[in-house]
């Protein structure tokens, strides 16, 4: 068996590294090589699925200009046409509401 030793320091005057250094010191010696190991490898696991792929947000930026530009401009969206009569009762109708 192949073994990699580690030796870990721990500022007793820092209450959270104080505590950390009991709750090892009150593990058996196999059980504080496990917790170490599981805590280590929890670590990794929990920083790489925090981990943004940057390809990934490249191709969301992409398909979103793509879409942007697909869109109608507000030049090309057609206006309602009001017939001319229509207009004049609307003039007429919006000077009334002065008088109120």
């Amino acid at each position: 068996m192949s073994v990699y030793r580690l030796t870990l320091r721990f500022n007793l005057e820092d209450a959270e590294e104080r505590g950390a250094a009991e709750y090892l010191q009150g593990l058996k010696h196999g059980d504080c090589n496990r917790f170490v190991v599981s805590a280590v490898l929890a670590h990794i696991r929990a920083e790489n699925a925090n981990a943004v792929d940057p390809t990934l947000l490249d191709s969301i930026r992409r398909i979103f200009r793509e879409e942007v530009q697909a869109l109608p401009s507000i030049a090309d969206a057609a206006l309602p046409v009001i017939p001319a009569e229509e207009q004049d009762d609307q003039s007429v109708l919006d000077d009334l509401e002065l008088f109120g």
